[in-house]
Formats: structure tokens, C-alpha cells, sequence
């Protein structure tokens, strides 16, 4: 047998073998494009911006300045919000608020704003650990603008 004729019979024989698999391909290609169709459908996914809009999700403030304080007569009063006990929390959040969020003023220790910042502060980090201790969370002024204009917060007196 020839180098030639060698030859031929190994590419020939290559061909063979390959055909199959050739057809194999093209049966996954096209069950692959065929169940690509669905894809779309099941996909779909929401932007960010819109569930934000549909939701009451939140975290706690990342610091007690920006933390909501309502103004009263007895000085500012730390707005502690509780999420919705029917919602799976996870510690440290984000937190579910549901569809109507609950929330209460902390209105121990008063604050009196003629004292120093540091006592301001003290004071301020008190009622925050009040709001814990009653299970509940700070939530920042964006936060809270965000729900009021979707909701409102109910603010119950004594909680």
C-alpha cells in the first residue's frame, strides 16, 4: 500500500465516523434553538428602580444623624418603624415594612437640644436602643420620604 493510498483510506474513514456526530450536533443545535424560545418568557426579570416603587423594603439608617427625629414638644423624638411580622426578616436586614408600616415615636430619654452634642448624642443613641429593645429598626430620611409618598407610616402614640 502507497503513502497516498494510506492516506485516503484514513481520511475516508475519518469522514465516517465524523458524519455521525456531524448530525448529532446539529439535533442539540436545533433542541437548544427550539427551547430557546421559552427562555424570554421565563427570564424575565425587573428592573430595580420598579420593585423599588412597588415595595417597602428597606434598611436600617447607616447612622443615627441621618435618622428620622420628629419634632414634638417634648423635643425630638427618634420615628421607630417595625417591620411586618408576617414577612421573613433577616437580622440586620433589608427589612420588609409591608403594605401598611406600623411605627412609633421613642420619647425616652428626652433630648434637650440646649446641651452639649455629646449629651445630644447620648440621648439620641438611648432612644435608638429603645426602638431595638422593642423590635424595631431607624430608617433614614429618604427612606422615609420614599414610603410616605407611597403609603404613609402610621404612627402609633405608645407602642
Amino acid at each position: 500500500m502507497t503513502k497516498e493510498r494510506s492516506h485516503i483510506q484514513t481520511d475516508t474513514a475519518y469522514q465516517v465516523d465524523k458524519a455521525p456526530l456531524k448530525v448529532s450536533q446539529k439535533h442539540k443545535r436545533r433542541k437548544l434553538l427550539k427551547g430557546a424560545v421559552a427562555v424570554p418568557v421565563v427570564m424575565t426579570l425587573y428592573s430595580g428602580a420598579a420593585l423599588a416603587r412597588t415595595s417597602n423594603i428597606t434598611g436600617e439608617a447607616d447612622s443615627i444623624e441621618n435618622a428620622v427625629f420628629k419634632d414634638t414638644s417634648n423635643g425630638p423624638q427618634l420615628l421607630c418603624v417595625f417591620p411586618d411580622p408576617m414577612q421573613t426578616q433577616i437580622p440586620g436586614g433589608p427589612y420588609d415594612l409591608g403594605p401598611l408600616p406600623q411605627a412609633t415615636l421613642i420619647q425616652t430619654p428626652p433630648i434637650d437640644l440646649t446641651a452639649s452634642a455629646e449629651t445630644i448624642l447620648t440621648s439620641k443613641m438611648q432612644q435608638l436602643e429603645e426602638c431595638h429593645a422593642r423590635g424595631g429598626i431607624m430608617i433614614s430620611a429618604v427612606a422615609y420620604t420614599s414610603i410616605m409618598s407611597k403609603t404613609g407610616i402610621n404612627i402609633n402614640p405608645t407602642w
